[in-house]
């Protein structure tokens, strides 16, 4: 694709995003998804047959949820808000509809996989931040415990952050509960902490664990995993603390759950720079050198936690 062809399309994308998301009318935030599932598939495409199987993949399953949606909008259906809610979480593949989400990032590059991760999910986010209802939990449930059992034992690694973006589907949808925006406050710092880590695995095309000894910058790719995994005082455990503390004015067995399964996916984080970190490999790795400046960014965004809590206790307080 030629670099007029990127900006164009990417243009397009934007624009989808901002016509959904300022349309008030069912018929216009169809054709905003339909612009931005098609400038997607635009932008993800390679030549390649992994590259077609993909973006035909992608078309069929946004296609359907699409047809169900504008299905919906013309009947008068009792559990119209539920079917909603279903379909939107099919199309982010979240909840029980999770199974066409770690597949397609197998087939994706590193940099339509972040897209798909973060970016692409904006828009059903927000229609759901219209729809919450109790059986939101259902989603919100098996987001996360599958999110978090799906992850184990998994050898490719983007398969393995495909299910770690499903299990932070159910804390972003949880956060419907806690505020308007907070859905948006905790994507907005997922996507700074997966972006440092696909950026290490796109630099040194890492496809699986077992070829994480290649890393360039080990440094940086564990402080991003314990950062996701919500290991104090990085970032990501400044996040979910922030999670637990509003939690804890709602159920304290929802707090339970929530706190066994965030332990059960920092054991699949720890797991994975376990091997890393006191296996056999050449110390010269750790060293921060000078042409990993962009890399050296990332590790002072995960320390921010040092700072951010304080900020934020004080916010609480």
């Amino acid at each position: 694709m030629t670099a007029q062809s990127v900006v164009m399309f990417s243009l397009f994308y934007i624009m989808s995003i901002m016509m959904t998301l300022s349309s008030n009318d069912w018929i216009l935030i169809w054709v905003g998804l339909e612009i931005n599932m098609m400038s997607f598939i635009a932008l993800m495409f390679m030549h390649t047959s992994k590259g077609v199987e993909a973006c035909m993949k992608y078309f069929f399953i946004q296609s359907l949820g699409s047809g169900m949606l504008m299905m919906m909008f013309y009947s008068e259906f009792f559990w119209f808000d539920y079917i909603v809610l279903t379909v939107l979480s099919y199309k982010i593949g979240g909840g029980p509809f999770f199974f066409w989400f770690p597949s397609l990032c197998e087939s994706l590059s590193w940099g339509s996989c972040f897209l798909l991760m973060t970016i692409q999910k904006i828009l059903p986010l927000a229609l759901i931040s219209f729809l919450v209802s109790t059986f939101l939990w259902v989603i919100i449930f098996s987001s996360i415990v599958v999110g978090a059992v799906g992850s184990m034992n998994q050898k490719k690694m983007k398969r393995l952050m495909a299910y770690s973006s499903i299990h932070h589907i159910g804390w972003i949808l949880m956060c419907n509960f806690l505020g308007e925006m907070m859905w948006l406050i905790y994507l907005i710092v997922y996507t700074m902490l997966i972006s440092g880590i696909m950026i290490i695995l796109m630099n040194d095309n890492i496809l699986d664990v077992g070829s994480l000894w290649k890393i360039s910058s080990k440094w940086s790719f564990v402080l991003g995993m314990l950062s996701m995994g919500g290991m104090p005082p990085l970032l990501g455990f400044y996040l979910k603390w922030w999670m637990f503390y509003y939690l804890m004015s709602l159920d304290f067995s929802l707090l339970f759950l929530m706190v066994v399964m965030s332990v059960l996916m920092f054991y699949v984080y720890f797991r994975v720079v376990y091997g890393l970190v006191m296996g056999s490999v050449s110390m010269l790795s750790w060293e921060v050198s000078s042409n990993n400046k962009n890399i050296l960014g990332m590790d002072m965004l995960y320390l921010m936690g040092l700072n951010l809590g304080i900020v934020m206790w004080l916010l609480m307080f």
